[in-house]
């Protein structure tokens, strides 16, 4: 998905990285932008598996500690850590039991 971008974006480059996010740095991942488009062949962010041309990728800016990141995943990766972001709301009827 590289050069996906709409022309004339502004604001620094998201930096490339080497290692692979904890699950921890990927709860506190403040998203930003999302495109969609074919693989790029990198590993997905959340599951590591390659995401090749023939599969969706979803393509994420963000932020992390203050700094920009670009997050790719699979489709069903991309939802899997979404909901794993939203906020937990406790059973009101667990305490009853």
């Amino acid at each position: 998905m590289i050069g996906s971008r709409p022309a004339g974006l502004e604001g620094p480059a998201p930096e490339h990285r080497s290692g692979r996010l904890s699950v921890a740095a990927l709860r506190s991942v403040i998203p930003g932008r999302m495109w969609g488009g074919k693989g790029c062949g990198v590993p997905c962010d959340y599951c590591r598996v390659l995401v090749s041309a023939e599969e969706i990728e979803y393509e994420v800016e963000a932020q992390l500690d203050g700094a920009p990141i670009t997050l790719h995943f699979h489709a069903r990766c991309y939802d899997t850590w979404r909901l794993s972001r939203e906020p937990r709301v406790p059973d009101p009827t667990a305490a009853a039991k």
